[in-house]
């Protein structure tokens, strides 16, 4: 009973790094295959004219940012590296998508594709990297954890 307990209800520091380093990996998967299509498919100056037909603001600024955030943010975050300024980043780019691309829509995605469920998921993901951080297995951790933990025993 004792194992069933800590299993439902334990937490393993070593498990929660596993995790985090998981669900980097799985974001960086994501944002690297979005940012790529954005940079060298579509090009950011089709994505620009895309932006502002949909009534993004400022158009010529958030289509470059959307792109190479999700593109080179994704590969610094596969290490660990800046992830929590990295999320804040990706967490701008869900709120737009979620708030001029896929306003309205169902959290279900639909058979044409519509749907506010993937940014939706994308943007939780990044609330909680940006929330609980990397994880001990990252460059952050490696660079910046002892110094952390010095200035709170200081």
């Amino acid at each position: 009973m004792i194992k069933i307990r800590s299993f439902l209800a334990g937490s393993s520091s070593l498990a929660a790094d596993y995790g985090l380093l998981a669900l980097r990996l799985g974001v960086a998967a994501v944002f690297i295959a979005h940012g790529a299509g954005d940079i060298f498919e579509a090009g950011v100056s089709n994505n620009i004219e895309n932006y502002q037909g949909a009534g993004i603001p400022l158009a010529a600024l958030a289509a470059p940012f959307t792109a190479y955030i999700q593109f080179l943010g994704g590969i610094l975050i596969i290490p660990g590296f800046l992830t929590r300024p990295i999320s804040v980043g990706f967490l701008v780019v869900m709120a737009g998508a979620l708030i001029f691309v896929h306003r309205g829509e169902s959290l279900v995605m639909g058979q044409d594709g519509s749907g506010a469920g993937f940014a939706f998921i994308m943007g939780v993901a990044a609330l909680t990297l940006l929330l609980l951080g990397p994880g001990r297995y990252s460059v952050d951790h490696l660079v910046f954890g002892h110094q952390a933990k010095q200035s709170t025993h200081a």
